[in-house]
């Protein structure tokens, strides 16, 4: 967008402009290194490690020098396990059903981590892994019953570090190295989460500080006065691209940010697409941002419902927006044009995508309630938010406020952050001491079972909504 010739800035609709500042800062985010605490001291050893943060969708790898900790690359990749359910339920259903099924679906996330090591370390010897995942992936991955996650009260099945040489799980390229399991929490909330205290904590350390890591298994961190909490949503997959209609990765061709453009009464919808081509689908982060916009402009009410495109005239919402709420005749399902039109592949956003947004919405934000509850902290009263996940730098304060994924606190107070998890696994690849410690927070830290919360599903589908629109 912007600049080619022949093409409107899709801000300011000139012909020919440097772009302005909103689709500047859109069109171009920063991918971020990993950021250590300042006093962080790596162990000097020899050889090459990689850190590993594996998701229920996502599998990311960070390779790093060992003797100085610099880090040499970043590799994301698909986890291969979605044969079984695109949510870490199914997986854990599949994986109990028989002994072939668990050995089929560690098979496949070894091979696909083996894989991704090889790629990445481009010839170097890999002497030195740690793995952060949630319960279910990490107990997976080590062979390991998951019975204790399969029904109430839900708990892990290791404790502290586990450690493992390549060969003993079945990899190949990684055989000789030492791999290492970091500590999970307990029930659901698994070393991902530790991973990400341990880095909030490191950079932090302040009491009252909130972290939200937003996946399929979405884990929110809670650092009280007196108890540090911890509890997991079961988000599913759709805050990640997936579970809905055309979801999609965060790769080239998918939309990445929905912004409001121009003046009222000619606003319209404008969208980000990786590599600015065509659109296909839309992530994670264009979901949410996508969603804000639909609720803020009154397209979509607090129940989640789409208006008509009669309602949204009478409404005085801008006459291109109205025009892209169309009806499906064939499906019989409403749905809301994003991009493209007869002579491109158009990417909608339907009404069954947006009640898959609103169950994952609802129980995050449950779960942070639940923990302020828990800890007698009112949210206003929060010093910060840590926002992370997969795609955490990708999402902005306005958007998950603006859909109730968080609470309404000072904007400033939010940060968001690139994979916390995978920066966590990293402190723990290149210090000992780190990993000690890891094992000592994982006993300390509270755990919530939110299924054995009384309000819990009073909450949670109070939560689901969302707050009132600016146009009435």
């Amino acid at each position: 967008m912007g600049n080619k010739a022949g093409r409107r800035c899709a801000g300011c609709r000139k012909e020919s402009c440097n772009g302005c500042s909103l689709f500047n800062r859109i069109q171009n985010p920063k991918d971020r290194e990993v950021i250590f605490p300042e006093d962080f001291v790596p162990d000097p050893r020899q050889g090459f490690g990689i850190a590993f943060d594996v998701g229920t969708t996502t599998l990311a790898a960070l390779l790093f020098d060992l003797t100085d900790g610099h880090q040499l690359g970043a590799l994301t990749g698909v986890n291969p396990g979605r044969f079984a359910g695109a949510d870490v339920i199914s997986r854990i259903t599949y994986a109990a059903g028989s002994e072939e099924n668990a050995k089929r679906l560690q098979g496949t996330l070894i091979r696909r981590l083996d894989e991704m090591a090889e790629a990445l370390a481009d010839g170097k010897e890999i002497s030195r892994v740690t793995v952060a995942g949630n319960t279910a992936m990490c107990e997976s991955l080590l062979g390991m019953s998951v019975e204790g996650l399969c029904r109430a009260p839900f708990h892990k099945d290791y404790q502290g570090c586990c450690s493992k040489k390549g060969e003993e799980l079945g990899f190949s390229f990684l055989k000789a190295a030492e791999i290492l399991v970091l500590p999970s929490i307990d029930g659901y909330v698994g070393a991902d989460a530790l991973s990400v205290y341990t880095w909030v904590k490191a950079m932090d350390g302040r009491k009252k500080i909130l972290a939200v890591d937003i996946g399929t298994n979405g884990e929110v961190l809670l650092f009280g006065e007196d108890w540090d909490f911890a509890c997991s949503a079961a988000a599913g997959p759709a805050l990640e691209g997936a579970a809905v209609l055309q979801g999609m990765g965060a790769v080239e061709g998918a939309i990445r940010k929905v912004a409001l453009t121009g003046r009222f009464p000619m606003q319209d919808l404008a969208c980000q697409v990786i590599g600015g081509g065509e659109a296909k689908g839309i992530c994670g982060s264009g979901l949410i941002s996508a969603l804000s916009q639909l609720v803020r402009i009154g397209v979509i009410d607090e129940s989640g419902y789409i208006r008509n495109a009669k309602e949204l005239r009478r409404m005085g919402v801008p006459v291109r927006i109205c025009q892209r709420v169309r009806e499906d005749g064939e499906a019989g399902e409403r749905r809301i044009l994003l991009s493209g039109e007869v002579l491109q592949k158009p990417v909608f956003l339907t009404a069954s995508d947006i009640r898959q947004l609103q169950l994952a919405k609802g129980a995050i934000r449950a779960g942070i309630e639940t923990l302020l509850q828990k800890a007698k902290i009112p949210a206003k009263e929060l010093w910060r938010i840590y926002l992370t996940g997969s795609f955490g730098n990708s999402l902005s304060a306005e958007d998950v406020t603006g859909i109730g994924l968080l609470p309404e606190i000072e904007k400033e107070k939010i940060t968001s952050v690139s994979s916390c998890a995978g920066m966590g696994a990293a402190m723990a690849l290149l210090s000992g001491q780190v990993q000690r410690k890891m094992e000592e927070d994982a006993e300390k830290i509270c755990h919530v079972e939110l299924a054995g919360e009384p309000d819990f599903q009073e909450r949670f589908l109070k939560e689901m909504n969302f707050k009132g629109n600016e146009v009435h």
